[in-house]
This record gives C-alpha cells, sequence and structure tokens, in this order.
C-alpha cells in the first residue's frame, strides 16, 4: 500500500494527535520520498523478487523435494523407536551374535564357529539358534575377560530369546515367523532342563509405608554406610521418599531437573498456617511408540503428621537452599535461608505466593552424582546420578535396617502401586494413568503380589478382614531382625584364603611376582606384569565371590536356627531380649510445622564430604532434630530445644 502524501498526514495529525505515533510507523518515520523517484528503480527487480517470495506457496523450490525424494532413506522409518535403554539392551545381544573380536571384546558367536553374521541372519534355523543359546549358558567371559555371572533362571533365558527375535527384526527388518517361535519354547524348555535353570520366579516384596518410613530412618541416621558426600545420603532420602509416594519409575526421579519443579505457598482452606506445596512434572517417563503425556503430583507439607521422615519437604528444600536454587531480584539473591519460610506471608485476595527457582537451574539434576575436585570430593555441576549407583545404597540400607529380604528401587514402585490398587478411592483407569500402564494387564502380570492380602476364610464367612494383621504379614519389615548377621568378622573374611581357587591363584600370582624386577613400576607394559595384574583382579573377585557366599550361608543357617533357640531360651525361663532402641509414641497433637526447623540442618548435609570411618556431623545433627521434632511434637521434649542442639 502507498504511503500518504505529506499534506493528508499534516491534516490527520491535527485532527488526531493519538494516531500521530501509528502512522509513522507505517510512514517509514515521515519521509519526503516518492516511490515513483529515481533511487528506487534500481532496487525494484529485487522488491519484486522478494514480494514474490513473500507470497509463495511452499517454504522450498521443487529442486529441493526432488533431491530429497532421490536420497531417502527408507530403512530408518521401518525399524521401532526404541528407548535409550532398550538400545543399549539389543546393542549387548547383537554384540554376541556379530561381534568379530577385533577390540576388547572376544570373539562371539559367530565368528567363533566360523560364520557369516548376516548370511545366518537369512539362513536363520533352530539348529544355529540352538547352539546360540547353549553357547550364551556356557559364557563365562565378557567385556576386558570379565567374569560373567552367567544365566541362572529359565525366565532369563526366554528373556534373551525376546531380545534377539528384536534384533534380528532390527537387522532384516522382518520377524520371525510363528512356526519357529514355537519351535524355540521346546528348545528353551530342553536347554533349562539340560543346565538345571530355576524356574522360580524373582520374588518381587512390595515396601509399603511402613517398611519406606524405618528405611528412610535408617538412611539419615545410620554409621554403618559412608558416602563420598554427604549430599548423597540426602538425595537418597528424597529418593525413597518420592519412589514410594509417587508410584514413579527409578530412572523418572533419577532424571528430574529443577524445571520439573515448583515450590509454593498455598493459602489454607481450612484456616490454617500457609502450607508449603511442591509439584513434581515427571518428564523422563518410560516410552514406548513416542513420548507420553507428563504427570503432575501435588505433594502438601506435612502438618499434622507424627513423623518428618516422610516429608519430601524436608529433603528437598534443603537442597534448594544448597544449590542456591531460588530466583534472584534484580542479580540479588532473596530466598537464602530456610529460617525465611515461616516469615512469608499471602498477600489479601490472593491464594498463594510463588517461590520461584532460578532459570538458569531449569537443567540441573536434582540428583547428581560426585567428583573428584582439588579440594577433595565434590558435588558435579550438571551430570545426574546414575541408577548403577543407586540401587547398591538401596539394597545395602535394607540391610542395615535388618530386612531379609533384598530392596530394590522397585520395591517402592510395587509398595506403592498395591496401595493405590487396595484404595477404594482411586479407581483402575487413574492408577494406569499414575502408574503409566496403557492396560490393567501390565498390573496384574507384573506389579501384582502373589502373595493374597487378604484374609480369605475371614471375608468368605462373613466376619472381620483383619486389615491391619494382614497388611502386617505382608509387609517386609515383617522380617526385621536386628541380630541377623550382616557382614563378616575379620576372622571369617581371612578364612576364605583356605579355599582352593584362591590357594591356586595366590600360588600363580606369587610365582610370577618374584620374577618381577622391583619396584613393581618398572615392570609396566611387559607381558608378566599384564598377567601379574591380571590374576590380581581375578583374585579380588574369587575373594569377593567366596566371601558373599559365605556370608549367604551363615545367614540361611540363622534364619533356620536362631527361631528355635529362642523358643527354647523362652521355655527355659530366659525372657527375650529386650531392644536397645525405644520407639517414640505417635501423637497426632501437633503446635507447629516442625519440618521447617529440621531444613536447615538437611541442607548443611549436603555441604559435608563423608570421609571413611567419620559419618557427616552435620548428617547426624540433621538426623537429630529429625528424631527431636517428633519427640517436641509428643510433648516429651520442649520444642525451643531443636534451635539448641549441637
Amino acid at each position: 500500500m502507498a504511503p500518504r502524501s505529506r499534506k493528508a498526514s499534516s491534516q490527520s495529525q491535527s485532527s488526531n494527535d493519538s494516531d500521530q505515533s501509528e502512522r509513522e510507523g507505517t510512514e517509514g518515520g515521515g519521509s519526503d520520498t516518492d516511490l515513483t523517484e529515481p533511487e528506487d528503480e534500481a532496487d525494484e527487480a529485487f522488491n519484486a523478487d522478494d514480494a514474490s517470495l513473500l507470497f509463495a506457496d511452499n517454504e522450498y523450490t521443487p529442486e529441493y523435494y526432488i533431491q530429497q525424494l532421490q536420497n531417502f532413506d527408507e530403512t530408518v522409518y521401518t525399524q521401532e523407536d526404541y528407548a535409550k535403554g532398550t538400545t543399549a539392551l539389543l546393542d549387548r545381544i547383537e554384540e554376541k551374535w556379530s561381534h568379530n573380536g577385533l577390540t576388547n571384546l572376544p570373539p562371539r558367536f559367530c565368528y567363533f564357529i566360523r560364520k557369516d553374521p548376516n548370511g545366518e541372519y537369512h539362513r536363520l534355523s533352530i539348529p544355529i539358534l540352538y547352539n546360540f543359546l547353549e553357547w550364551a549358558l556356557n559364557l563365562r567371559r565378557g567385556k576386558n575377560g570379565r567374569r560373567l555371572p552367567g544365566i541362572k533362571c529359565k525366565s532369563s533365558l526366554n528373556t534373551f530369546w525376546k531380545v534377539f527375535r528384536l534384533v534380528y527384526e532390527r537387522s532384516t527388518s522382518k520377524k520371525i515367523g510363528n512356526q519357529m517361535n514355537r519351535r524355540m519354547r521346546r528348545v528353551i524348555r530342553r536347554l533349562a532342563k539340560k543346565y538345571k535353570l530355576s524356574t522360580k520366579g524373582r520374588d518381587k516384596p512390595p515396601m509399603d509405608v511402613e517398611d519406606l518410613a524405618k528405611v528412610v530412618e535408617t538412611t539419615v541416621s545410620t554409621t554403618k554406610k559412608k558416602f563420598g558426600h554427604g549430599r548423597h545420603r540426602i538425595e537418597l532420602g528424597l529418593f525413597l521418599q518420592l519412589a514410594g509416594l509417587t508410584t514413579n519409575r527409578p530412572q523418572a526421579i533419577l532424571d528430574l531437573r529443577y524445571r520439573h519443579i515448583q515450590v509454593s505457598l498455598l493459602r489454607d482452606p481450612q484456616g490454617g498456617p500457609h502450607r508449603i506445596v511442591i509439584e513434581f512434572t515427571f518428564e523422563f517417563t518410560k516410552e514406548w511408540l513416542g513420548a507420553k503425556d507428563a504427570n503432575t503430583y501435588i505433594l502438601p507439607e506435612i502438618i499434622f503428621d507424627p513423623s518428618l521422615v516422610l516429608s519430601p519437604h524436608v529433603f528437598l528444600l534443603g537442597l534448594l537452599f544448597a544449590d542456591r536454587a531460588f530466583d534472584r531480584v534484580d542479580g540479588e539473591e532473596v530466598l537464602v535461608l530456610a529460617s525465611q519460610l515461616p516469615r512469608l506471608r499471602i498477600r489479601d485476595e490472593c491464594n498463594e505466593l510463588r517461590l520461584q527457582l532460578d532459570p538458569a537451574m531449569d537443567d540441573v539434576p536434582v540428583f547428581r552424582m560426585s567428583e573428584r575436585t582439588f579440594n577433595g570430593i565434590g558435588i558435579s555441576p550438571n551430570k545426574p546420578l546414575p541408577y548403577s549407583t543407586l540401587e547398591p545404597w538401596v539394597k545395602k540400607m535394607g540391610v542395615i535396617t535388618g530386612i531379609r529380604q533384598v530392596t530394590r528401587p522397585y520395591s517402592l514402585r510395587y509398595g506403592a502401586g498395591t496401595a493405590l490398587d487396595n484404595s477404594g478411592s482411586v479407581s483402575d483407569s487413574l492408577r494406569n494413568l499414575v502408574m503409566h500402564h496403557a492396560d490393567t494387564r501390565t498390573f496384574l502380570k507384573f506389579y501384582l503380589s502373589r502373595r493374597i492380602s487378604k484374609n480369605l476364610p475371614a471375608i468368605i464367612r462373613g466376619l472381620d478382614p483383619e486389615e491391619d494383621i494382614m497388611r502386617a504379614a505382608c509387609r517386609m519389615s515383617r522380617t526385621i531382625d536386628p541380630d541377623r548377621p550382616q557382614e563378616l568378622t575379620t576372622e571369617q573374611s581371612c578364612s576364605v584364603n583356605q579355599e582352593p581357587e584362591i590357594i591356586r591363584l595366590m600360588r600363580q600370582r606369587d610365582e610370577i611376582g618374584r620374577s618381577l624386577e622391583r619396584p613393581l613400576s618398572k615392570n609396566n607394559g611387559t607381558p608378566d606384569y599384564d598377567m601379574y595384574r591380571k590374576l590380581n583382579r581375578e583374585l579380588a573377585g574369587a575373594r569377593k565371590r567366596a566371601q558373599d557366599t559365605l556370608l549367604a550361608q551363615i545367614q540361611n543357617k540363622y534364619d533356620r536356627e536362631q527361631p528355635m533357640l529362642e523358643i527354647k531360651r523362652q521355655l527355659s525361663g530366659i525372657a527375650p531380649a529386650g531392644s536397645s532402641s525405644k520407639r517414640l509414641k505417635c501423637s497426632t497433637e501437633v503446635p507447629v510445622p516442625q519440618e521447617r526447623r529440621a531444613t536447615p540442618a538437611v541442607y548443611r548435609g549436603t555441604k559435608d564430604q563423608e570421609v571413611p570411618g567419620k559419618t557427616s556431623r552435620s548428617m547426624i545433627n540433621a538426623s537429630w532434630k529429625v528424631n527431636w521434632s517428633i519427640a517436641a511434637v509428643n510433648k516429651t521434649l520442649p520444642s525451643n530445644l531443636l534451635f539448641d542442639l549441637p
């Protein structure tokens, strides 16, 4: 559209001054130049081309799509879009089938029997598959010569076969036929019988909220487990709480970033004190055929509760203050201390006050791994805590708690899912939404415990089902025994050196060691020195296996004999030994929120490095403050002593 003349512009200005700025934007600052003046004629061709591009039907020219069509790779779209973990599993199985042994992996099956891997894909038959599975059952060494645990269960062999089918489909874009699948089921049964594979499924005990409270309490108070950094103790406690209270998968929790967290101060509808509400959005959930919609979980602050060990607010707020994660105003930090939280109020006619987090922290993981620095052990600024590090921590905490069954991160998901399934307030569809299940059959097959948790005789007879005793009979803490052996004594650990395998390895190592020049570092790079180091690693592994076997034997003997010995002592008139620690009685009379008093101690615990033989003092103080908070809630201690603890 051509600009108006200056005369018209001045007339419009005199009639309406408020439109002047808008007109100046369209008039190009009030220029006197007209479209027909000579200086614009030089750019006329360019303006015409530019206008044609502006009104073009498509962003690209036809040549672009012709070239795309000629170079299109259709094979990329014939394969399944697997998650990262599934892809890694497929790669490991494919290495066993077709690796050529040119790197640190030994030659795999097809090269082992001198066959072409791709050719055998197209000539797939029962004989080759039978021998492949039997070869996998007899594998003893893996990457870099590491000893493999081997396949011990029929279900593991069945899973191996199912993953190989996906590998075959990924490599050939074809599926293995139904007839061959039926034959392979007979092959697996025969191999399982030949190698005496266990047919018993792995026990999947659910960890309910009572078990969770005991394990979290052990996590924050034990001195039997040392962490490289005090923050990891807090992270483990927070992980246990989120896994047990939100039913999320462990990896989804470990992938939490600060952008997934919203902290708010919410007005209490009942007129009570303002409540801190934390909202978690778990974005990195398990995917199948694309990403899923993220669920947001709302966790209100615990006030009327006798214990703080199930309060994620204490642990998360400690991490937030330790990371200085709250937003700034004009570059100045505003919210830096937990003691500031009780002073916050919500304005009239408003229902919430958002405690905004710093946008610069959006991609920072909440759970982070440690790393070595010049000052000792520090926390990585951006590396997430791996699942392989967390899983042994959870198992160790179960052992220290005294639980006989193995505690795994997924035990928390089993327990939370079971609680949702038993709740009359949660429908099957809501449970599937919370647990990210596409179908109810997933829960029935993989999550529902095989232990019947209902009193069937009472229900059938129309009597009281006694829910309390049935829950107590099915929870993991039923097996707690603080006197059960948890580790070997020094004498027991040394006794494994008399094992024939260890004696043989020590003799071979010592023979090679005597032929090496002193100091041993002078022999670095020689074949004898490499063999010496390899035997050392093998000897350490053999000792560890022997010690684990001995501890398992001692524990099994204790589990079998201790009950009868206890019965014999009691029948002889000897009273059972009392516990050295007394549990505090619970009360529902809570004067003030106590968790905000424990948050500063938890924050200080995240800043300390834990050294062997010395537990973080701030972490012990945090544990004391949590426990003393319970005592103050129960009015067994003056609540002002919480501020006077060392």
